[in-house]
């Protein structure tokens, strides 16, 4: 019994140290473009955000993200979204997109550290954060079209 003792505590020693170098929600990075017509007005690299848990991190607790990356929360289904800006630092442009890919509302400029929510207003299968400002360096306006593949049919 006492031989067993020191490998169990090992064992549980072990546990801990993978716990916390492990990361619990890694996310994938993938090619986001926007488009106007045949025009492409912004291609990003986004982390795919595809479950609950994700999602609700969004881009909490970051200081710094990089002009041509961004995160895309995918929903999968299509439904009124809001989200906030609790215990995000960064200001952000919000781009809803629709189920068929379409560009349906922007929230320019939202504010660090609001808990306002800021709705779809109509139903959207998808949000993508980026830097504030880029909606209007890059001219990207409602009614573009994204490419990623969840929404190539």
């Amino acid at each position: 019994m006492r031989a067993k003792l020191p490998f169990f505590l090992l064992g549980i020693i072990v546990l801990i140290i993978s716990a916390c170098v492990i990361p619990n929600n890694e996310l994938k990075i993938e090619d986001f473009s926007i488009y106007n017509g045949e025009i492409e007005r912004a291609s990003y690299q986004v982390e795919i955000a595809r479950n609950k848990s994700s999602r609700r991190q969004g881009m909490m607790f970051r200081e710094e993200l990089a002009l041509n990356q961004g995160m895309l929360l995918d929903y999968k289904r299509s439904a009124k979204m809001a989200i906030w800006m609790k215990n995000t630092y960064l200001p952000l442009d919000i781009i809803f997109v629709n189920d068929a890919g379409i560009i349906v509302k922007i929230h320019e400029g939202a504010e660090p550290l609001s808990t306002k929510q800021i709705s779809s207003e109509s139903k959207v299968r998808a949000v993508l954060e980026i830097n504030a400002g880029q909606v209007e360096i890059k001219g990207i306006s409602v009614g573009d079209k994204v490419t990623y593949p969840s929404f190539d049919r």
